[in-house]
């Protein structure tokens, strides 16, 4: 199982150097390094990113850990601590994912209950990989969770992509947007 595991998830890491928007701070970075699995009954993502912010250094964690059943039921565990945006959760899913991609279930957030939609779609063509998803978690009043995210990977062979991503996630009142280009590399 270890030897499965380990065969099917991708490592990649992206760089990036900015001026700042304050030109008495030093440049602004970001150093990321990701590990997924998103094929199979489990599946995973984990990324870590050091950056540096305005002279403020952070580290910012994200993980989702999900297993699906024969029948299409699935469990997982959402954890996020992103300090540089000031969005801390964890969060345990339970529910229903069809094949094509739709998923219906609960969430848990501390005690809170949770609606928990959501759509994700991997599209492979040739060389080229699309990923797309979508994800609402929501009491429908004070606490809601929206993830957008599109990734776009072009492999060379078998193990080596270049990708390109975009993300954004909406923690009630606070938001993350993300834009990379990065190289991964299939372990």
């Amino acid at each position: 199982m270890i030897k499965e595991l380990l065969l099917a998830t991708i490592i990649s890491t992206s760089v990036s150097v900015r001026t700042p928007n304050d030109e008495d701070k030093p440049l602004d970075y970001e150093f990321s390094v990701k590990a997924e699995k998103n094929e199979g009954k489990f599946t995973f993502y984990e990324k870590v990113d050091y950056e540096r912010e305005l002279g403020e250094n952070y580290i910012d964690i994200t993980g989702k850990y999900n297993y699906k059943f024969d029948n299409d039921l699935f469990i997982g565990l959402d954890y996020v601590n992103k300090e540089s945006k000031d969005i801390y959760y964890m969060i345990g899913n339970i529910g229903w994912q069809h094949k094509s991609g739709f998923k219906f279930g609960l969430a848990v957030k501390e005690t809170e209950p949770l609606l928990d939609v959501g759509y994700n779609k991997k599209i492979k063509k040739d060389k080229l990989e699309y990923l797309v998803g979508l994800s609402i978690k929501s009491d429908l009043e004070d606490n809601n969770i929206f993830n957008i995210k599109s990734e776009v990977k072009k492999w060379f062979t078998e193990k080596i992509n270049i990708f390109g991503l975009y993300k954004h996630e909406y923690y009630n009142e606070k938001q993350d947007f993300q834009f990379k280009v990065g190289l991964g590399i299939k372990l």
